[in-house]
């Protein structure tokens, strides 16, 4: 488990889980934005991003489907 945070109910009930956030390729590689997580779970991430929704550079192939609300 990475840093106790004060205010996280999940550090408080002592669960495993990361603080991070996960990235998802499209391949299915993962990794974590924090530095030493190696349980690299999306279980265990309350935020998983696929990796073009962090900066829309990754050059895995990974594409994104954009859904827009229309007006009436």
């Amino acid at each position: 488990m990475n840093q106790t945070h004060p205010s996280c109910p999940d550090c408080a009930a002592e669960l495993d889980h990361c603080h991070g956030t996960l990235v998802v390729h499209e391949s299915g590689v993962v990794e974590c934005e924090l530095t030493g997580c190696t349980a690299l779970d999306a279980a265990r991430h309350v935020v998983v991003l696929d990796c073009v929704e962090v900066d829309g550079t990754c050059t895995c192939g990974a594409t994104v489907e954009l859904t827009f609300a229309l007006a009436s």
